[in-house]
């Protein structure tokens, strides 16, 4: 194999350049070619690819986002759009391709490796929702930055014996709500995985704690909860009696 692309794909995360610059010295170090792909799958269909050297990736692994700059493609999941990139990377000579990404990226890569292109995928994503991964590159840092924001949220509630209700993100999946949650201390953790009784795990909870004397609370909620996460403040208001605010980190 002579000449490799690789690709960033989906929402960007912390570590995707950290990413980048390894395959490309690594592939370089081995004798390859590499293609950096710009604006995922919709670059790879329409050409917008360039040659990359060792300098392409200098001074980057500190940097947030993507040097390769990412999109969505909508026409990339229909059987013309999968078949403009094969014909991209033929006429390029790419003979290989790495996608660094989530699971929507991963599903593009599923498809051009079913049509005899040789593709890697390499888990980037905040959201952690990748089968057979640990931790998906931009996890760990998404997670810590919860844990800071909320820490300086916790400074106003204590200050007013306020209770706020945080929305963090994650899609489908409840890990950084979960273990941020858990980090931060939370009353209460709310995730999609899990079926909740809002009276009990978030009402009665706040009263039952608030009889020991405590008078500020933390709730954190993952995005792809069953319910509206906005209104909860509202709600936890009228029947707490504690002046309640919501936050969307």
């Amino acid at each position: 194999m002579n000449t490799i692309a690789v690709l960033t794909s989906g929402g960007d995360a912390p570590g995707m350049n950290a990413a980048i610059r390894a395959v490309v010295r690594s592939a370089i170090e081995k004798g390859m070619r590499v293609m950096g792909v710009r604006r995922g799958f919709n670059g790879l269909m329409h050409g917008d690819i360039f040659e990359m050297t060792l300098r392409s990736v200098s001074n980057i692994i500190e940097r947030g986002g993507t040097i390769l700059y990412t999109a969505r493609c909508p026409e990339f999941r229909t059987e013309e759009g999968v078949q403009k990139a094969l014909n991209t990377c033929k006429y390029l000579g790419i003979e290989g391709l790495v996608v660094i990404g989530g699971d929507g990226s991963f599903r593009g890569a599923k498809e051009l490796s079913e049509k005899g292109l040789p593709t890697v995928g390499v888990p980037g994503t905040i959201d952690n929702d990748i089968a057979c991964c640990d931790r998906t590159i931009g996890y760990d840092t998404a997670m810590n930055t919860i844990v800071e924001m909320v820490d300086r949220l916790r400074d106003t509630s204590e200050s007013h014996d306020r209770c706020s209700v945080i929305e963090v993100m994650g899609r489908h999946a409840g890990y950084l709500a979960l273990n941020g949650g858990i980090a931060v201390g939370a009353i209460t953790v709310l995730i999609p995985e899990f079926e909740y009784d809002f009276e009990k795990d978030v009402i009665d909870r706040m009263r039952r704690t608030r009889r020991t004397g405590k008078k500020n609370f933390i709730i954190v909620a993952a995005e792809g909860i069953k319910d509206p996460i906005e209104p909860m403040a509202k709600t936890i208001e009228e029947a707490t009696g504690v002046e309640t605010r919501y936050t969307n980190l």
